[in-house]
């Protein structure tokens, strides 16, 4: 349980990113180019079916799943940089303004926005950069040297994970939960959602909407312009 004591700071506006703040998956994303560029192998794409429905209707446990991608395994990190950097620009023009607006507001008001994604750190970060998002929680890539081992560092933040991280970086820094707010789309965030102040709904799912409705929570439509 977060226990908070201390001078009352300011807040933290919270964001998921895949379908929250973009019309896509970065991960996805990522894969995909690094499959047309020859870096993994082309049978990588059925993993990606498989393991979107599973996020999607929070069937993925990550206390009890070991997540290492062998089509990672001894890809320098330039590589992966590089994939990331051109993922990025694939996936710019997806970004919902509306998103860029929440940030700016967020910054306005003297809040600070962290991205909290189940993605992993290396391809999401062109996108926190584009977006002036502060700090990044998500799962690291494991590196001996400069190559990938396939394994992550931790586990991608999947539902109680990721409320244990946000907890975690709010106890670290004297911040009240209740003085913050968290924006996705999913509803394998809802223990996040119920943690903080301010839960938002954004382009949610249908039990993500089904609950917000319920329970009073803002749900907000983003969309890309015609």
């Amino acid at each position: 349980m977060f226990c908070y004591t201390g001078r009352a700071l300011p807040g933290i506006d919270f964001f998921d990113l895949d379908y929250t703040l973009l019309a896509g998956s970065s991960g996805v994303a990522f894969l995909l180019r690094g499959i047309r560029r020859g870096v993994f192998p082309i049978l990588s794409s059925l993993f990606v079916p498989l393991y979107f429905v599973r996020y999607r209707f929070g069937l993925i446990n990550p206390e009890a799943e070991t997540f290492s991608f062998s089509v990672l395994r001894g890809r320098s990190r330039a590589v992966l940089d590089e994939l990331a950097q051109e993922s990025f620009l694939a996936l710019k023009g997806k970004i919902y303004p509306e998103a860029r607006e929440l940030i700016a507001s967020c910054h306005s008001r003297g809040r600070t926005a962290v991205l909290a994604t189940s993605s992993i750190r290396i391809a999401v970060m062109p996108l926190a950069r584009e977006l002036a998002i502060d700090q990044v929680i998500a799962a690291s890539l494991e590196f001996e040297g400069e190559r990938c081992t396939g394994r992550f560092r931790e586990p991608p933040l999947l539902g109680e994970r990721k409320r244990a991280e946000v907890l975690a970086y709010l106890r670290d820094r004297q911040v009240d939960p209740a003085a913050c707010s968290f924006h996705t789309d999913s509803i394998s965030d809802l223990p996040l959602l119920e943690a903080v102040g301010r839960p938002v709904a954004v382009n949610p799912d249908p039990r993500l909407r089904r609950i917000a409705r319920l329970r009073g929570w803002p749900v907000l439509h983003l969309r890309l312009p015609r």
